[in-house]
């Protein structure tokens, strides 16, 4: 659907470089992207836009750089390429199973926390292919699939929503309960891999049509293809071992071309991609690339965004209930990813250790959530002593608001007449909090 110009967009401060932003944003914030930015460069603000404390990159920001101008703002640019969400619609006795009986979904827990790999568990670990492949883009090495990082998680998430039996049965509309299996992850070594060679030769000062010129299968241009697609491949493979777990007979799955079959890959209805960098091909005579830490739908399979972890994930269906379709905007049809960031991680650690000390002298458990965390969350912290607490993972803290930018800019972002699923988290591996600052806080629990 196409929209016109959003009446809440409204031009930044910055007299050169043109900002829009969709929401009210906090001057600093404005100011910090104008000041990134050259002139002849353009940003999009979408809803819950921000400057993440933690690791100091862009969220639900939309960049277009002119591809012919030199000296690239770097900053901008986040180093976890591909990373994005994954879902395929199961359905049949497994999956009523691990909803009706809370013993075997503990089982099941325990194994998905079994077979998923995660870099935060391991610090010896890498997972995701390697940046590096042959002519044709195919793998010179075998590589392990899992977490590339403390936000990802895989698992079975439920939801009730109104829809007709068929497409065709307009008003017979009741109540349908819908699974999915759902994957966050990234795309591990490659973008670690392409990160730094990215940012090294930005350094010299080029433009990007110089930079990704596609001159051979060891350029940037081939690595950018490959990261591109690292992450939609490890959120595949994922997706096949957490079927495994669950106990699911069969899921969809085809060879992975790019491995040479080594791998069998999950068929996903829905994949969408954050930190994507894409030459603008709306127009022949665009000399523009767009960098989005949104969700970029023109390169994205469905429409998805994220609420907080234990609330779970807000799902786009179109408005015959389709996954697939096609966005529109005027904010380079782009939608926010992310829900809005309410505390640091450091900041947030120290009130959890807090919570802990206080819960050991009344014998209690530290989280509130206790109850509804066990039975439906594993994770996998880095062990470094057998006495540690088993700490939750911040999200599960209360590190992130829910999703709330639908009900106040569905309009201006093309997605009034969209279906919107909820899926609730019903049996979900997560990966655990990183090494240090897990470190750090048990260091202070015994202080």
């Amino acid at each position: 659907m196409q929209l016109g110009p959003p009446r809440a967009c409204r031009r930044g401060g910055n007299a050169m470089a043109r900002i829009f932003a969709v929401d009210d944003v906090p001057k600093l914030l404005k100011d910090s992207v104008a000041k990134a930015l050259r002139p002849e460069d353009e940003a999009v603000m979408l809803p819950s836009a921000d400057l993440d404390p933690t690791s100091g990159k862009y969220e639900n920001i939309v960049f277009r750089f002119d591809s012919s101008e030199r000296d690239v703002p770097h900053t901008v640019f986040s180093p976890a390429w591909g990373a994005g969400v994954s879902a395929i619609k199961v359905h049949g006795a497994w999956v009523d199973r691990i909803l009706a009986d809370p013993q075997h979904r503990q089982a099941c827990l325990k194994k998905l926390r079994t077979l998923i790999d995660s870099q935060t568990a391991d610090p010896d670990l890498n997972v995701g292919p390697h940046l590096d492949g042959d002519d044709n883009d195919r793998d010179l090495s075998e590589w392990k699939a899992g977490f590339d990082g403390p936000a990802c998680f895989v698992g079975l998430y439920s939801a009730e929503h109104s829809c007709a039996p068929a497409q065709t049965l307009r008003g017979r509309d009741r109540c349908h309960s819908t699974s999915f299996l759902v994957v966050k992850a990234g795309a591990g070594q490659a973008a670690d891999q392409f990160h730094a060679r990215f940012m090294t030769a930005l350094k010299t000062g080029g433009s990007l049509a110089e930079l990704l010129a596609d001159t051979g299968p060891g350029c940037l241009a081939a690595g950018l293809r490959r990261v591109t697609r690292a992450g939609s491949r490890n959120r595949s493979r994922i997706l096949m071992l957490a079927s495994d777990a669950l106990g699911a007979p069969m899921i969809d799955s085809v060879p992975d071309q790019s491995s040479c079959g080594r791998y069998r890959a999950a068929v996903t209805a829905v994949d969408v991609g954050v930190n994507v960098l894409r030459k603008v091909d709306e127009r022949k005579e665009s000399k523009q690339y767009q960098y989005s830490t949104g969700v970029d739908a023109t390169v994205s399979q469905g429409l998805l965004a994220m609420s907080n972890l234990a609330d779970g994930v807000v799902l786009f269906l179109s408005e015959n209930g389709d996954v697939r379709q096609s966005l529109r905007n005027e904010a380079y049809s782009s939608l926010p990813f992310s829900s809005p960031r309410l505390v640091s991680d450091r900041d947030l650690a120290a009130s959890v250790v807090k919570e802990y000390k206080a819960a050991t002298k009344r014998s209690e458990a530290a989280n509130l959530d206790h109850a509804f965390i066990h039975d439906r969350f594993t994770w996998k912290n880095r062990q470094f002593s057998p006495t540690d607490a088993d700490i939750e993972p911040l999200a599960l803290w209360g590190s992130h608001d829910r999703e709330g930018f639908f009900a106040k800019f569905a309009r201006e972002l093309g997605v009034a007449k969209c279906q919107v699923v909820r899926l609730r988290p019903m049996c979900v591996c997560v990966a655990g909090m990183e090494g240090g600052k897990l470190r750090a806080a048990l260091r202070s629990m015994k202080v």
